[in-house]
């Protein structure tokens, strides 16, 4: 009799346990719903990032800045198509990649120059120069990256690849503000700095850069 009266009451005593588990499983529940609900209410009502319309025709000067800066925004939206700058002419180009009219590639956050395993027929190159302002930058001799292959992101720059930095949180593509140096198709050297990935619209894609073309060191 003593032993069926402490086999009745071992059910009793779990389920005891588990009302609290459950309550407090359920009170976890309800916060990770209520903090994903703020995340994405958050997201979809913050302030769109300062973005510029695709450029037309040539670059427009940047106002406030040394005379010769010029600033150009490339319509880079397509996950498929690349688009073409050429600096000798200061826009997009309708080109292939295996010409040498062309010097920056560009497709979304992805960026190429016009030489390497890209174009082996061009000399395009870059340098990382660090975060110093553009009207400071001084042209290195040498030290320009060719485009090579990466075993995870295919073809890219590897001075070049890491221009931009992505808040997990936000989803927001920043210029790290950096200034590079670049070698063009033909060998010609630019210094370049990357301003804006989002077009007026809000929207993502749009690539604005400043760019000078300094005395040769």
């Amino acid at each position: 009799m003593g032993m069926t009266n402490a086999a009745r009451a071992r059910p009793r005593g779990g389920r005891s346990i588990l009302k609290p588990l459950a309550a407090g499983l359920g009170v976890v529940v309800v916060l990770f719903a209520l903090l994903v609900g703020g995340w994405l209410i958050f997201i979809a009502l913050r302030s769109p990032p300062a973005g510029f319309a695709p450029s037309i025709g040539r670059p427009a000067a940047v106002a406030g800045e040394a005379d010769g800066e010029l600033q150009y925004t490339v319509d880079a939206r397509s996950r498929r198509e690349w688009v073409y700058f050429d600096f000798s002419s200061g826009t997009v180009v309708s080109t292939s990649r295996e010409s040498l009219d062309w010097d920056l590639a560009f497709k979304r956050t992805d960026i190429l120059t016009n030489g390497g395993e890209t174009n082996p027929a061009g000399g395009g190159g870059a340098v990382d120069l660090g975060e110093i302002p553009l009207s400071e930058a001084v042209l290195p001799a040498d030290g320009y990256l060719a485009d090579a292959t990466d075993d995870e992101n295919g073809v890219e720059n590897p001075a070049l690849h890491k221009w931009y930095s992505y808040n997990w949180t936000t989803h927001i593509v920043n210029s790290k503000g950096h200034t590079f140096a670049l070698r063009t198709a033909t060998g010609e050297l630019v210094l370049l700095k990357f301003a804006s990935y989002y077009c007026d619209d809000g929207s993502s894609g749009c690539i604005t850069f400043q760019y000078v073309h300094p005395d040769p060191p």
